[in-house]
C-alpha cells in the first residue's frame, strides 16, 4: 500500500480525486488499487519547550543559559494527536510513502518530521506540485522525484526551526531577565528574523526624526518654439548647487526667474530615441504583496491569505509562496490551454486572450531562473468568478493580466530629451532649461491596462513620472521663455516604510547592511525571511507591540526603541540574519551541512551570552530610563501591596501583581484594576436584560 502524505485536507481531496477516490474514512481517503491519501494540518509536530527537557527550566534564570538541547526532541501538538494516530497507523502498514506536501523546505519538514516520529524507514518518493488543478496534479503524478533528491530541503527546514529555537529561547530569556534587573517588566521577544525587521523600521524612523530639512529652489518656465510650447526646468550651475544639483541660493534663483522672462534663446540639443519596454514579469509572492499594498492598501498577510485561497479553494492560480518570477520553458506548451480557460471563466476577458500571440516566448520563460516553484500564474481550471470575494477577484485579475501580457508585443515609444539656452551675452553664459518627453508609438502589452497605476502602482511618497508629449523641434530652432517662476522647496528624508517598501527591504537586505564582514559575503539578492514567512513576521512584530500601522505606513514603537537599544548590534543586524538565510539555502542545495551550521551557531550563541552577561548593559542609564517609560500606570496590589501592572492577555487586558510570590490578577475595568468586580456584575446585568427581552 502506498500512502500519499499531504499538508492539509483540501490538498488531499484534490490529489485523491485524480488518483481515484474510492471512499473517505476518518482521517484518510481510500483510493482504487488499495493506496490511501492522508493529511496533516500544517505542522502537527513541534519542538520540545525548555521545560520539556528539564522541569527546572520552567523558571527563567540567567545561570541556565545557554539552553542547547542534546539530543533535540519533538512532540505532537495536542490539537494534532488524533490525526497523527491515523497517520502513524497508515505509515505502519505502508510499502512506500509519497510526500505530497507543498514543494518547499517547510512542506518537506512537515512530512519528514512525521515520518521520523513514526520511525518509518521505507521507500520515499516526492510529488513536485506547482498547482492543484487537474493538469498540474497529473503532471506531478507522472514524474515523481526520488525521496533522496529532496532530503536536503528537509535538513534546511530543520536547521531553520532549530536556529529560530536557539536564538528565540535563549536571547528572549537573556534580555527579559536583564531588563527586569534594570527595572523593566515586559517580556522582550528576540527573534532571528523579527528583531532585524524591527531594527530596520526603528532605524528609518530615527533618521526621519533626526533629519534637518534644507531649503532649495527650482525655476521653471514655459518654452515657446515654432510648433508649440512646453514646461522646462532650469539647470542650476555647479557652483550654486548642492551634491544633488539643487540650487541653494534663493536670491540667485529669483534673479534667474526675473531675468529669463520674455528672453529669447535657441534649442541646443534634441535627443530622440525609439525604445521598447517589455511586459512586467508575472508575480512572485513578494511582488504581488507589494503591488496590492500600493494599489489597494492591502497588508502582506491579507494578500497571502487571498492568494492561498485562490490556490487551494478555487484552484485558479499556481502555488503562491514562490520566490521566482520566471517560468520553465516546458510550460510554454500550456499557454493555449490557459488562455482558453481564462476566456471560458470570464467571457468579458476573451477579447484580451484572443489578442495574445502564443508564439511569443518572452523573457519570463527561463529555466535557469526558475527556483523550486515558478511564478504565480493562472491554471487551466475553468472557474466561477461569482464565487470570489472582491479581494480574490482583484488579486486574480492582476495575476491573469500580468500572465497574458507576456504574449503581447513590447510597448514602443519615442523618448525625447531637450535642452534650451535662454538669454546670455558676451559677459554672461545663457541659462539652460531642460525637459523630457515620451511619445507612444505602439501600445503593445499596455492595452491590458487602462492606466499606469494598474501595472505600476506607486506609494504616496514615490515620485510619479510624467509622460509629457513635447512638440516637434530641431536643434538651432528659436525659442522664448515665458511665465518663469521660482519655487521654494525643502529637502525631504527617506519616507517611512510602507507594507510594500518594508517587504522590498526584507527581500533585498544587502542595500541596508553596513558591516563590512557581511557586505563581503552577501549576494545582491540576499534577504531576511522567505516569501512565505515575511507577512507573518510583520504581523508578529505588530502584535507584540514593536511596530504599528499609521494609515499606510509602518512605524516603530517605544518598545522597539527599548529592544534595539538593549540588544547588541549583531543581534539586530539584518546582515547576520541574511547571512544565516544564505547558509540555509546552501543546506537546501546540498552545499552545506546542517550539523556544521548548527554547531557554529551554538558556539556563537554561547560566546555572545557570556559577553552580554559581563557587559553591565542593565546598568546603562539610557536603558533604565527607556524601561521606566515603558511601564505605564500602576496600582497597589490589595493582597501584598506590590505594584500591579496592566497586561495584555489572550482575552484582552487585565491587571497582574508584579510580585512573583503573589501573582494576583484582576479584570481591567475602564483602564483600572476591577477590585470590586464591576465588570462581571455589569455583564450579569446585561445577560439578565437580554433574557427578559
Amino acid at each position: 500500500m502506498k500512502v500519499y502524505l499531504c499538508e492539509k485536507p483540501s490538498q488531499a481531496k484534490d490529489l485523491a480525486s485524480i488518483i481515484g477516490a474510492d471512499g473517505r474514512s476518518d482521517g484518510f481517503i481510500k483510493c482504487r488499487g488499495g493506496d490511501v491519501v492522508t493529511w496533516a494540518f500544517g505542522h502537527l509536530a513541534e519542538q520540545f519547550m525548555p521545560d520539556d527537557y528539564d522541569e527546572a527550566l520552567k523558571k527563567w534564570e540567567m545561570d541556565t543559559l545557554p539552553i542547547i538541547p542534546k539530543p533535540w526532541k519533538m512532540k505532537i501538538k495536542k490539537s494534532g494527536a488524533k490525526q497523527f494516530k491515523v497517520i502513524k497507523s497508515l505509515i505502519g502498514k505502508a510499502s512506500s510513502v509519497c510526500i505530497a506536501t507543498d514543494y518547499e523546505r517547510e512542506g518537506e519538514l512537515i512530512a519528514r518530521e512525521l515520518l521520523s516520529l513514526c520511525k518509518y524507514n521505507g521507500p520515499i518518493t516526492r510529488l513536485k506540485l506547482t498547482a492543484l488543478d487537474e493538469t498540474s496534479i497529473r503532471r506531478a503524478l507522472s514524474a515523481p522525484l526520488q525521496g533522496v533528491q529532496t532530503e536536503p530541503l528537509f535538513y534546511a527546514g530543520l536547521a531553520r526551526a532549530r536556529a529560530d529555537w536557539l536564538v528565540g529561547m535563549n536571547l528572549s530569556r537573556l534580555y527579559t531577565l536583564l531588563a527586569r534587573s534594570a527595572g523593566g517588566e515586559h517580556t522582550l521577544h528576540v527573534g532571528r528574523v523579527v528583531t532585524p525587521t524591527v531594527a530596520l523600521v526603528y532605524q528609518r524612523d530615527k533618521e526621519i526624526e533626526a533629519f534637518q530639512p534644507s531649503p532649495y529652489y527650482e525655476v521653471t518656465a514655459n518654452i515657446l518654439v515654432q510648433r508649440g510650447q512646453f514646461k522646462a526646468k532650469w539647470s542650476c550651475p555647479e557652483d550654486m548647487a548642492d551634491s544633488e544639483g539643487r540650487c541653494t541660493n534663493k536670491g540667485y534663483a529669483q534673479q534667474v526667474a526675473q531675468s529669463v522672462g520674455g528672453q529669447h534663446g535657441r534649442v541646443v540639443s534634441v535627443d530622440q530615441k525609439k525604445r521598447k519596454e517589455s511586459a512586467p514579469l508575472p508575480f512572485d509572492l513578494t511582488s504581488l504583496q507589494q503591488y496590492a499594498a500600493k494599489r489597494w492598501g492591502y497588508t502582506a498577510q491579507k494578500v497571502l491569505d487571498t492568494a492561498q485561497s485562490l490556490y487551494e479553494t478555487h484552484k485558479l492560480i499556481s502555488y503562491p509562496r514562490t520566490d521566482s518570477r520566471y517560468l520553465p520553458d516546458s510550460q510554454h506548451a500550456d499557454v493555449p490551454g490557459i488562455l482558453q480557460s481564462l476566456s471560458r471563466t470570464d467571457p468579458s476577458f476573451s477579447g484580451i486572450c484572443a489578442g495574445a500571440d502564443t508564439s511569443i516566448k518572452g523573457r519570463a520563460f527561463n529555466d535557469e531562473k526558475v527556483s523550486a516553484h515558478n511564478a504565480i500564474i493562472p491554471t487551466q481550471k475553468v472557474g466561477d468568478l461569482s464565487q470570489l470575494t472582491e479581494r480574490e477577484n482583484q488579486i486574480y485579475d492582476a495575476v491573469r493580466r500580468f500572465y497574458v501580457a507576456q504574449f503581447y508585443e513590447p510597448y514602443q515609444f519615442e523618448s525625447t530629451d531637450v535642452a534650451v539656452h535662454i538669454g546670455g551675452s558676451a559677459q554672461q553664459s545663457p541659462h539652460e532649461f531642460v525637459a523630457k518627453g515620451k511619445v507612444p508609438l505602439a501600445m503593445g502589452w499596455k492595452v491590458l491596462f487602462q492606466e499606469a497605476s494598474e501595472h505600476d502602482p506607486k506609494d504616496e511618497a514615490e515620485e510619479k513620472e510624467e509622460d509629457r508629449t513635447l512638440p516637434a523641434m530641431s536643434e538651432g530652432e528659436a525659442a522664448q521663455a515665458r511665465n518663469a517662476e521660482c519655487h521654494d522647496k525643502m529637502t525631504r528624508p527617506a519616507p517611512h516604510f510602507t507594507e510594500a517598501t518594508l517587504l522590498a527591504a526584507m527581500e533585498n537586505i544587502s542595500r541596508f547592511v553596513q558591516e563590512p564582514q557581511f557586505k563581503r559575503i552577501l549576494k545582491e539578492t540576499s534577504g531576511i525571511g522567505t516569501p512565505a514567512t515575511r507577512a507573518g513576521i510583520i504581523e508578529g512584530a505588530i502584535q507584540k507591540g514593536y511596530l504599528k500601522r499609521e494609515k499606510r505606513t509602518i512605524r516603530s514603537t517605544s518598545r522597539a526603541a527599548t529592544l534595539i537599544t538593549f540588544v547588541p548590534k549583531v543581534v539586530a543586524s539584518p546582515g547576520m540574519t541574511a547571512a544565516w538565510e544564505q547558509e540555509l539555502e546552501k543546506i537546501a542545495s546540498g552545499e552545506q551541512s546542517m550539523v556544521n551550521f548548527l554547531s557554529e551557531l551554538e558556539r556563537w550563541l554561547a560566546k555572545m551570552i557570556d559577553k552580554v552577561k559581563a557587559s553591565g548593559i542593565a546598568d546603562n542609564p539610557e536603558v533604565k530610563a527607556m524601561l521606566a517609560a515603558e511601564k505605564g500606570p500602576s496600582h497597589d496590589c490589595p493582597s501584598c501591596g506590590s505594584e500591579m501592572r496592566r497586561r495584555k492577555g489572550q482575552y484582552g487586558n487585565f491587571w497582574g501583581c508584579t510580585s512573583r510570590s503573589c501573582d494576583k490578577t484582576f479584570d481591567d475595568y475602564r483602564g483600572k484594576p476591577d477590585f470590586e468586580g464591576k465588570k462581571k456584575r455589569n455583564k450579569r446585568r446585561g445577560s439578565k436584560k437580554a433574557s427578559a427581552v
